[in-house]
């Protein structure tokens, strides 16, 4: 299907370099949605939702679920056969590990 749209200037820049991968681009737009809700996004919201204390943030490790979901996601990845969801899914993990690892940097000045 052929699909025209207009898009303003400065988004239209940054588009022109990513022309050839723009389906799979919107095709990851689209699912950020679904990785919105996430099993390792609620872990984590329900987690600090409990306010824990900085040494209980410094221990903070995803479930077991949440590991091996990791390591499938990342062994299809690697076998070049993962969805744009799965994708999306993958991207999202990484943004919450860097998340988690900031915040363990800071509760780490907090303890004596």
């Amino acid at each position: 299907m052929q699909v025209t749209i207009e898009l303003p200037d400065e988004l239209a820049h940054r588009v022109e370099p990513e022309k050839e991968h723009l389906a799979e681009l919107i095709a990851r737009g689209l699912s950020q949605r679904w990785a919105e809700s996430s099993g390792g996004r609620r872990e984590l919201i329900e987690f600090l939702g409990r306010g824990p204390r900085p040494d209980e943030i410094v221990a903070f490790r995803p479930s077991p679920a949440q590991i091996e979901r990791a390591r499938d996601l990342l062994h299809r990845g690697s076998a070049g056969v993962l969805t744009a969801n799965e994708q999306a899914e993958l991207d999202e993990m990484a943004h919450l590990d860097t998340l988690v690892t900031l915040l363990k940097a800071a509760a780490r000045q907090h303890l004596g």
